[in-house]
């Protein structure tokens, strides 16, 4: 399931993951000058990989009207090649 949150209040990677955990999410960012701040509005979170497809169709949306996207999060299944598992400390 696609939740669309479109919220305003800028937020780090640890905040959002902290509050959407084993999800992937997209966030709006400023500039690209501030891609490597880790952190953005968040705008939607996908709570499964079977709504992956519509975060991404989303996210084409969203460039189409000029905004820069930043996909983040895990579903945590392991789903790269030679990836068992995820961990954060």
């Amino acid at each position: 399931m696609l939740k669309i949150l479109d919220e305003k209040v800028l937020k780090t990677d640890d905040e959002i993951e902290a509050q959407y955990k084993d999800c992937k999410y997209l966030t709006i960012i400023d500039s690209y000058d501030r891609i490597g701040d880790n952190d953005g509005y968040l705008y939607c979170v996908s709570m499964s990989d079977d709504s992956y497809l519509e975060l991404i169709r989303e996210r084409d949306r969203l460039e189409n009207e000029g905004k820069i996207c930043v996909l983040g999060g895990s579903y945590n299944n392991g789903g790269a090649v030679g990836v068992q598992y995820e961990y954060k400390e």
